[in-house]
């Protein structure tokens, strides 16, 4: 049956003002509460036209943040909502939630976030509790109406200018169309049976130069690890070139790594004599890519090229759909199958001389030669995404934008290979605005 509730961000919304009418009564400063909001609308075409839908929403999001008492300890609490405006075609969960019984629910809400804050003079900093993540192989998608969150802890270390150490252990997850928290899990495992998503880094930033690393576990599931540098040329003309690189291997890691445990992007099921859930799988992908970004006045141009041996995978865990690291990964598809060598082209253009507020970027992405991930003989596909993005802060009222991406996938696919899918064509639309009451 539709669900229909009062969200629990109504009463954290009272709550938060009363905490805000306390705190301006007092002292604001170092107080943080703003109110975001989202008109979000989804409409995708599919090659499958039973697949075809269209859903849309409005996302709330009240976000609260102390500053630090005796400048050590603070807290930080959102409340998140969702509400449906429409919904037609294929039900699934998308923007919104739907049950087991195949109905949308007509709103559902959630604390998102709730932690507390800790730290030590300007060097160590860390967060207990539910948040949202974002690091080089594990991050909170911001596409949908409300972010997905994390619970758990990181801690942050920062013992010069420019370096930083940092990490993160999470046991728990609530996805972006979805009002409970969940332990984790592989497609086809119970929820749970992955204990825990790990991870630890290092980030160095001087000047011109900059290079990250970082580590993943998800356990006895997958281990990943991403490396990535990059160095801005100044040019004459105040003009700038950015260089990148970046090496990412993605392996698995334990008993959970068995056949369709990855439906998604593997292939697996293919292998001769191979049991699905029950026997043992493996997979070591490596993607390896270049990217340069030339800006000049109000003009972005930019390329990349990657390759991959091996499919490199992108979920780390059943659900997740926050992270491809690659400048050539597509929205619609991964573009990281085995064998695959993938360009990407973009430009981009700031109006402001024209019309203050409005930029543009269009970019396509062609990958070639992709394989099946585990009997090569079996698939092989080529495939292109077109996106164009346009973005308007509106300048009447600050805080408020709206947002329009346009993105058609097309494949040419022979044999099975699941990381590679059928076409699809996009329109999305954003219509956000943020308040700050302090």
């Amino acid at each position: 049956m539709k669900q229909h509730h009062i969200s629990p961000l109504l009463p954290f919304m009272l709550g938060a003002l009363a905490v805000s009418g306390t705190a301006t009564a007092a002292d604001t400063e170092g107080h943080s509460l703003e109110l975001k909001t989202r008109g979000i609308y989804f409409d995708r075409d599919y090659e499958n036209d039973a697949k075809d839908r269209s859903q849309s929403a409005l996302g709330l999001q009240l976000n609260y943040e102390s500053p630090y008492f005796r400048d050590f300890i603070g807290i930080g609490l959102s409340g998140y909502s969702v509400t449906k405006l429409g919904a037609s075609g294929h039900l699934t969960s998308d923007i919104l939630s739907v049950d087991k019984d195949g109905d949308v629910h007509d709103s559902f809400g959630k604390i998102g976030q709730a932690f507390v804050k800790l730290k030590f003079k300007d060097v160590v900093s860390a967060k207990l509790g539910r948040q949202v993540h974002k690091s080089l192989l594990l991050s909170s998608s911001g596409s949908r109406a409300i972010p997905n969150t994390f619970s758990g802890g990181t801690i942050d270390i920062k013992p010069m200018k420019g370096l930083k150490v940092y990490g993160a252990m999470y046991n728990e997850w609530s996805p972006r169309s979805d009002a409970h928290f969940h332990e984790f899990k592989t497609d086809r495992s119970d929820e749970g049976d992955i204990d825990y998503i790990g991870l630890i880094g290092v980030s160095y930033d001087a000047g011109p130069f900059s290079v990250d690393l970082e580590y993943l576990k998800s356990d006895n599931f997958l281990r990943k690890t991403g490396l990535v540098a990059s160095y801005t040329f100044d040019l004459a003309n105040k003009s700038k070139l950015k260089l990148t690189g970046g090496v990412h291997t993605s392996h698995d890691d334990g008993k959970l790594f068995v056949t369709g445990a990855e439906s998604g992007e593997l292939d697996d099921e293919d292998v001769p004599g191979s049991k699905a859930g029950t026997t043992a799988s493996d997979n070591d992908g490596l993607g390896v890519y270049v990217a340069a970004d030339w800006s000049f006045g109000n003009v972005l141009l930019g390329g990349a090229v990657a390759k991959f041996d091996g499919a490199w995978i992108e979920d780390n865990f059943a659900g997740d759909h926050g992270t491809n690291v690659f400048p050539t990964g597509g929205v619609l598809a991964d573009f990281t199958n085995r064998d695959e060598r993938v360009w990407m082209l973009k430009a981009g253009y700031n109006w402001k001389d024209y019309i203050k507020g409005l930029k543009t970027t269009i970019s396509y992405k062609k990958g070639t030669g992709a394989r099946n991930s585990h009997v090569p003989a079996l698939g092989k596909a080529d495939e292109s995404e077109l996106a164009l993005d346009v973005r308007y802060a509106i300048p009447l009222l600050k805080g408020l934008g709206v947002r329009y991406t346009y993105l058609d996938y097309k494949s040419d696919k022979t044999g099975r290979l699941d990381g590679v899918k059928d076409d699809e064509r996009d329109h999305r639309l954003y219509i956000d605005y943020t308040y700050r009451f302090f």
